[in-house]
């Protein structure tokens, strides 16, 4: 027994790098498949955490649409609290409270001092009568600080707490909450209504089916809206993708893991059948060979899934906290669960020994020649089944494509079909890479051999019959760019589609609303010189609330919206085609939709009216010239007048749009015009970037971070299986220097082989991870899909680069060796 433990230990010795190798391989491998599944673990928490965020500890919101001639009492209230699956109940009214400072009704949240409501408007302060809570942006415009009164329809209040702006999302609204008694007294005093509350935020029971307790609440009265947080359209999406996103990111990863384990487990298989042969020439017995074989694959095994268990810790529990102090983002989600780890570990460990020992215990009952022949296979067979497989899963992943988009229940059954449709695709690629790599090579061997040179065609000669280890190292390259185009293509789109909406509430860098909205008495004229003769300034333009304009039609008057606007400035702000003509009083500039809708053409003249309320009809307010027609138009209007006009000035000021190179002192200065308007409310389009950038980075960056340790574990396991090959090549590389090839070209045909993996890995797992994005985009064709290329050529550029420097000098190690003792090698 001893003499077998001390062979197989020996055999450990003579292979170091082998061993190693493979350990190290063992070790990513497992890291990989723990982090993917931890991911998908922490991922859930995570969106409980962003539900949570955004609406606090309640299950359900319960209350009457406003439309709805119905209040709610205090018998609704009692039976809903007696309901056994309901834990809490808390009481919200909302109203319009008028700020004595500025004469101007603010949105304001009644709330109880429970909880509930502090979790979902995220304030911490308790309530009483005689106290207040603002947003900061109000707070500034009114110029108070927390322990300040403030006064609303003649009642004194005291600020006690202020809540963070909202900008991310646009321009910040304003809001006021109080306690919910003295906010029913001014929804009874402004509304006339008695309403108990305006809705009422509920917390189920743990064990509780919000389904079943939202069924029986609409028992109690069926006029009742009731909205389930878990039911939100936004979070069904998010789960909806993160689904998609954990389903292709796992299958990804077990290709990954199988062909790492495959690629670097050759090399030790082909030695362990290599020493299993010889042993039975010697007359090893089966029993030997098969425990020979057991130690040393429960060794290897056994340190591997240590260290990657080890890995997967450590990458958890500092990479994670590294990245939230990078990102901003929250890890109280992320967290490293040791029973899942420990779970899998263990069938890790189960799987990979066995993937070891039965190959291995197959070598040992063959004869030693037969078992020889086999180790020196090159090859995948099937050439035939698998072209004819891949040409169905092309038209398997086709049909699922087109039935995703053409079904009457697409809605409903598309997601699953596309990702069915890219699971198709994905297998397809790595089935017929084997059949088409030898053609590519074969290709690309006259071209590479006049522009690199003889080591070029040497180098491509000898990987062109080595299909077996070649398509296995192009195949992980090609995942591992799978991975990164499509997990930053997440993230891209999210970003991409933020800034498209910002783009929308933001035409110049800077807004400026009125916080009076349609009491403002600011005149656009006086407000628009002041904000121009500020030194940052460019130009500032505004425009008004929409009014409605009245057209002839056949059978009377059709009603569209207009808006006064500046039409020099904001042409000189490019928000408009330039009007040629003087008479800008009696000219419009309408949309592409109000011209095709009345078939008009610019030069055109149209009779405008407006319906008058004395007389309760529409009065005709002349003729009006067709000056441009707009691509764009602010604010969905249909119809704009120059400000010069008379007639149709039944609107007041809106906005304000303000251009400038120096954004921040542009804003600096505009703040001081706060003296002489103190309605002001200012926005950048940078600040509401920059908090919409950090608001993604908190919400993904648990994608982020799985992505970079998966994107990172992969880049050092192609590194390890290109060594690995480059080193079973080493009596070719010896064999070629006794022909008389230099060190230099030993290099060469290294750095031309790896590159040669390098590229064309890179190039499919591009085309694939592209391929792979927009099959899934098509579940929502209204978003934007957006590619990374920044990141993609920055991950390129990183594995060429050390790709380079890494076998360069891998190269000139072995170029340096004895060529006698490396061509004794057995070429694995």
């Amino acid at each position: 027994m001893k003499t077998v433990q001390g062979l197989a230990l020996r055999l450990f010795r003579a292979n170091r790098f082998i061993i190693s190798s493979s350990i190290f391989s063992i070790a990513l491998a497992v890291m990989l498949i723990l982090s993917m599944i931890l991911f998908s673990f922490n991922a859930q928490d995570s969106l409980k955490e962003e539900l949570r965020k955004t609406y606090g500890d309640m299950d359900l919101s319960v209350g009457f649409n406003i439309d709805q001639d119905k209040e709610i009492s205090n018998p609704l209230i009692n039976q809903i609290i007696n309901n056994r699956d309901v834990e809490e109940l808390s009481k919200v009214s909302i109203t319009h409270v008028n700020v004595d400072q500025i004469n101007e009704p603010i949105y304001t949240v009644g709330i109880e001092n429970d909880h509930l409501p502090k979790s979902r408007y995220h304030f911490k302060k308790s309530l009483d009568d005689h106290s207040l809570i603002m947003n900061k942006g109000l707070a500034t415009a009114l110029h108070v600080q927390v322990g300040d009164k403030v006064h609303l329809q003649g009642r004194s209040f005291t600020l006690v707490e202020t809540i963070h702006d909202v900008s991310a999302a646009g321009v910040a609204p304003d809001m006021l909450i109080m306690n919910q008694r003295v906010a029913k007294g001014y929804v009874k005093e402004n509304d006339g209504s008695n309403a108990e509350a305006t809705y009422m935020l509920i917390s189920a029971k743990q064990d509780a089916n919000l389904l079943s307790l939202s069924s029986q609440i609409k028992g109690y009265d069926k006029d009742l809206r009731i909205d389930i947080a878990e039911q939100d359209p936004t979070v069904q999406r998010n789960l909806q993708s993160l689904h998609t996103f954990v389903i292709i990111l796992s299958l990804l990863v077990l290709i990954i893991t199988a062909l790492l384990i495959i690629s670097n487990f050759e090399l030790l298989l082909y030695k362990m059948k290599h020493q299993f042969a010889i042993m039975r020439s010697l007359g090893a017995t089966t029993k030997q060979t098969r425990k020979v074989v057991f130690i040393q694959s429960t060794i290897i095994n056994g340190l591997g899934v240590c260290l990657g268990f080890s890995l997967t810790f450590l990458s958890q529990t500092f990479i994670y906290r590294w990245m939230e102090k990078l990102f901003h983002f929250s890890s109280s989600s992320m967290y490293f669960n040791p029973t899942i780890a420990i779970i899998v570990s263990i069938c890790s460990f189960i799987i990979i020994q066995l993937f070891l020992l039965i190959p291995a215990y197959r070598s040992t009952k063959i004869l030693p020649l037969k078992t020889m022949e086999e180790n020196e296979k090159l090859e995948f067979g099937h050439k035939k089944g698998r072209v004819v497989l891949f040409k169905l899963l092309i038209g398997i992943s086709a049909f699922l494509i087109i039935a995703s988009q053409d079904l009457p229940t697409r809605g409903q059954y598309g997601p699953g079909l596309l990702l069915g449709a890219a699971i198709s695709i994905l297998l397809s690629f790595f089935l017929i890479l084997p059949v088409w790599l030898p053609r590519w090579l074969t290709w690309l061997l006259p071209y590479g051999q006049k522009i690199v040179g003889q080591e070029y065609y040497v180098a491509i000669k000898n990987l062109i019959p080595q299909v077996r280890k070649n398509s296995l190292i192009i195949s992980t390259i090609s995942a591992l760019m799978i991975i990164a185009v499509f997990g930053s293509s997440l993230l891209k789109s999210v970003e991409d589609n933020e800034q498209t909406y910002l783009k929308n509430e933001f035409p110049t860098p800077i807004v400026v609303d009125t916080r009076l909205n349609g009491n403002t008495k600011l005149d656009s004229q006086e407000l628009m010189e002041a904000a121009e003769q500020l030194p940052s300034v460019q130009h500032a333009s505004s425009i008004s609330t929409l009014g409605i304009v009245e057209i002839p039609i056949k059978d009377g008057w059709a009603s569209f919206d207009y808006a006064l606007v500046d039409f020099k400035r904001l042409h000189d702000q490019k928000l408009m085609p330039h009007v040629k003509g003087t008479n800008l009083d009696t000219t419009i500039v309408i949309s592409k939709d109000f011209e095709k809708k009345n078939h008009l053409k610019a030069g055109q003249t149209i009779q405008l009216g407006l319906y008058s309320n004395e007389k309760q009809e529409v009065e005709p307010k002349g003729m009006y010239k067709v000056g441009a027609i707009s691509d764009y138009m602010l604010e969905t209007a249909d119809v704009y007048f120059d400000l010069s006009n008379k007639d149709f000035t039944d609107v007041q000021f809106y906005r304000l749009f303000v251009s400038a190179d120096q954004v921040d002192h542009a804003v600096k200065e505009l703040e001081g015009l706060k003296n002489q308007f103190p309605e002001l409310k200012i926005s950048s389009y940078d600040q509401s970037v920059k908090e919409s950038s950090e608001m993604i980075y908190q919400r993904y960056g648990i994608f982020i971070a799985v992505i970079a340790i998966l994107v990172l574990s992969t880049i050092i396991g192609v590194f390890n299986s290109l060594a690995n090959n480059i080193y079973s090549k080493r009596k070719e590389y010896a064999i070629l220097r006794t022909m008389g090839v230099k060190p230099k070209g030993i290099r060469k045909i290294v750095l031309t082989q790896v590159t040669t993996y390098m590229i064309i890995g890179l190039c499919m797992g591009i085309i694939m991870g592209i391929t792979l994005t927009y099959i899934l985009a098509l579940v929502d064709l209204k978003g934007v899909t957006a590619i990374d290329y920044d990141l993609i050529l920055s991950i390129i550029g990183i594995m060429l680069l050390f790709s380079t420097l890494l076998f360069s000098y891998i190269g000139n190690k072995m170029a340096s060796k004895s060529i006698s003792l490396e061509i004794m090698n057995d070429n694995k």
